[in-house]
Formats: structure tokens, sequence, C-alpha cells
């Protein structure tokens, strides 16, 4: 339950319902009909994703985005971080939508055994009617019982906790510089070997299994990379 809520708090500071300032413990918990408790556990998630500063005896703060660029990514987000992009939510297209068995590459690249039975989603992802991504995205048989058609046209990660309790524990990503083959060059107008930014993410359930991992190209301009860190005595 606190997910959910969690969720629709992001959703709310990313579409700038609030201005400065989260509204008290008691006025959230008749907003959304839940427990203190429940409350205070989704407060607790929105705050590891980087979008609070919590002031003792204050309450929390929405920590603004930089005035220097309209579109921030959010990499503190650890699951389905493109979802919850500042502006959104994004609209999918999908490209393509199948089962394959991941060769010695793609079994490295998403920390899977060869010959694993996955789920191969590619969308192309608008902002506001704009292209803003290219998405490459696999999900382990084994571990995804099922997806459909219509799962994949919006947000896979909000389908799987709603229809299988699934939520991940872990995610291990990279940002890095890579060139387009071909296809992705056609697919997102761009010209075959230009450079483009990317993120690599591995997704993991609690009891250490990969259930998703993913490729982003990034094709939006005006993009901010923001993460949040917390000061840990050493």
């Amino acid at each position: 339950m606190y997910h959910k809520v969690a969720e629709n708090i992001i959703q709310a500071i990313l579409a700038n319902k609030y201005s400065d300032k989260l509204p008290t413990e008691k006025e959230l918990v008749e907003e959304y009909q839940v427990s203190r408790n429940t409350i205070r556990k989704a407060l607790d998630v929105v705050f590891a994703h980087g979008l609070l500063r919590r002031v003792r005896g204050s309450g929390y703060y929405i920590i603004k985005r930089p005035l220097q660029s309209q579109t921030v990514l959010n990499l503190s987000i650890g699951f389905d971080k493109n979802s919850m992009v500042s502006g959104g939510p994004l609209k999918s297209k999908v490209v393509k939508f199948d089962t394959i068995q991941a060769d010695e590459n793609l079994a490295q690249w998403g920390n899977v055994d060869i010959d694993t039975r996955v789920y191969r989603v590619i969308r192309l992802r608008y902002l506001k009617d704009h292209l803003y991504s290219l998405e490459e995205s696999y999900f382990p048989r084994e571990v995804v019982p099922f997806l459909s058609k219509e799962s994949v046209q919006s947000s896979i990660f909000s389908f799987l906790r709603d229809a299988y309790q699934m939520t991940g524990s872990t995610s291990e990503n990279y940002v890095h510089v890579n060139k387009l083959d071909e296809w992705q060059a056609d697919l997102i107008g761009w010209q075959q070997g230009e450079r483009i930014l990317c993120l690599d993410g591995i997704n993991y359930l609690v009891n250490g299994k990969v259930f998703n991992f993913s490729r982003t190209y990034f094709v939006y301009d005006n993009l901010a990379l923001y993460y949040h860190t917390q000061n840990i005595d050493l």
C-alpha cells in the first residue's frame, strides 16, 4: 500500500501540485485515507528518491529542479525512473514486443544465464508529443510470468506491482555514451554512428533475481540528470 501512496506523491511533486512544502502527515492521512504509519513509510520512499528535504520540526520541503533545465531525470528513483521524469508521464509507441533467448552479450549485460528466455520490449517514448527516448527493456520469463500487449503501452513496473505484487529491491544504473547502429538511428531520426547519452539499468527483486534490465537512449533536448545522496559518517 505505501508503495502506491509513494508513487502518487512522487507524481504529484513532478506535476508541481505542491509548490514548496508537502502537506502535514495528518493532511496526507486524510487525502489518501491510509494510516499514519503508511504515510511515514511512503514519505521515507519519496525522500530516498531525492525529491524531499527533511527539516526537523518543520516538515518535508520539495527539492527544486535547476532553473536552467526544463526536464530533469531523477537517477535516485530506483525503478521506472523514465515514467517519473518531470513534465511527464511519458507516452509510449511500442516498436517491438516479443520473446527471445539471451545470447552471450545480452546475458552478460543483464546478468542472466545464456539462453534465458526474456520478453523484449522496444519503445519510443514521448514527452508532451516530443520524442524523449528510445528504450530497450528485457524481462526474464522465469521471473516475470506474463506481459500483454496492453501492459507494455504504459508503465510496465506498475503493471507488475498491481498484477503480481512484484516490487524491486535494488537497482544498478550506469550512464555512458554509445554509438547508434543503423536500426536505432533510423528509429530516432539520427545518423548511424552518432554518439548518444545512454542509461543502462539492472533491477533486482529482494531474492536477488533480475526481473528487468534495460538501456535508454536519450533524445530530448535540455535534459538534466539529477541524483540524491545522504552523508554517511565513516
